[in-house]
């Protein structure tokens, strides 16, 4: 493996896991069933101790995390010169080879330093000055792969952090296609996750639009990690071991069960929005479990004794006018109110839904669809028939 005047990638370092607000729970219990380490969410983050592997499996297999991070240092500033200094203390060169391209991006809240651009240049001064004095360079040459670096300052704490995932992990790989107001895929991972969905137990999406409830029930019920597909920044960083990767990747795919037959269906009023359900299907490899129909909301009837509903219903300013949003939610309960055993899980922002469901929600969860705050209404099959 060819150096570029660093050492060998640490094998013991801090993992910070991020994620929307709101799913923390649901990321806390992924992490404890990959890895066994049971600790808190803190600001919506979970952190624990790690090493490369860790780094990969995290990446791939993990559904509700945004991005997977490798803590370097926290300390108070509450000056320029007070962050140059802690920027500096930090051994980057660890992490961060003579030739990468660094990239600084960061947030200040509720601090004395509350400019954000000029905390990022005071941070990518501070982290060049200490690269090129660690490698004996006038300046960086920043001809290599992309590293980027994140710092959250809040109330006079700051955090650093190397980004592992590079874009997004609610990328997977298969939405290559706009549909109208799409839902993030990790989004759509917390609610399966927080609902009663099962492999065994037939599963309905009525407004399913580019289909990512439906992609990621067949995800979860075959075992298939989310982000088997695509690659990561540390990919294409010359000072990470590439087997550890290679190892996760096999790993995953031993686990996966194609053998696994759930009942899996979406309907959509919009034939386009049928179509690159189907197409998006395909293009995950999971077309082979999913069916989708061109359906309006009050054809749709529960074809089973049991199953479950989970689903993103338009509202007002986001799709439909609000009158239309508002019968959608009428005929979504009509449909369900013969079949007491099926279960459903909205989410929407409109603080009418139970009125127009026409039934009080078991529970009720705050969310973030796209920033917009929701509320996750939980409804569970009827006691007395559960």
């Amino acid at each position: 493996m060819k150096k570029f005047a660093c050492e060998d990638f640490p094998d013991k370092f801090k993992i910070s896991v991020s994620c929307a607000s709101g799913t923390e729970s649901v990321l806390k219990k992924e992490i404890n069933r990959l890895i066994g380490v049971d600790v808190p969410a803190i600001n919506g983050r979970i952190e624990f101790d790690g090493n490369p592997a860790l780094i990969c499996k995290c990446n791939i297999n993990l559904r509700t995390a945004d991005r997977i991070y490798i803590k370097t240092g926290e300390f108070t500033a509450e000056t320029f010169d007070e962050l140059y200094d802690a920027v500096k203390s930090v051994r980057w060169e660890d992490y961060i080879p003579m030739d990468a391209n660094v990239y600084v991006d960061g947030k200040c809240v509720k601090s004395t330093l509350f400019a954000t651009s000029d905390c990022q240049r005071i941070v990518k001064k501070a982290i060049a000055d200490r690269l090129c004095t660690k490698f004996k360079l006038l300046r960086l040459p920043e001809s290599g792969s992309t590293y980027k670096i994140n710092f959250y300052l809040f109330k006079n704490v700051v955090s650093f952090y190397v980004d592992t995932s590079g874009t997004g992990l609610h990328k997977r790989g298969y939405r290559d296609k706009v549909g109208i107001a799409p839902i993030k895929e990790t989004l759509c991972a917390a609610m399966l996750l927080m609902s009663d969905f099962y492999k065994t137990r037939p599963f309905a999406d009525p407004f399913c639009g580019s289909g990512t409830f439906l992609i990621e029930s067949a995800f979860i019920a075959r075992n298939i990690a989310p982000n088997i597909a695509r690659k990561f920044a540390f990919n294409d960083w010359k000072n990470f071991d590439e087997r550890f990767y290679k190892s996760a990747v096999e790993e995953a795919k031993d686990r996966e069960n194609f053998t696994i037959k759930p009942d899996i269906r979406g309907f959509d009023i919009d034939k386009k929005a049928v179509e690159l359900s189907l197409h998006h299907a395909r293009r995950a490899g999971v077309a082979d479990i999913i069916k989708v129909e061109n359906s309006p909301i009050k054809k749709f009837k529960p074809w089973s004794e049991c199953g479950t509903i989970v689903t993103n219903p338009p509202y007002g300013e986001r799709v439909y006018g609000n009158e239309d949003a508002k019968r959608c939610y009428i005929e979504l309960g009509d449909a369900l109110k013969n079949s007491p055993l099926w279960s459903c899980f909205v989410i929407t922002p409109h603080n009418g839904f139970e009125k127009y469901f026409g039934r009080k929600c078991d529970r009720e969860k705050k969310l973030y669809n796209a920033e917009k705050e929701c509320r996750y209404y939980f409804y569970y099959p009827k006691k007395e028939t559960r």
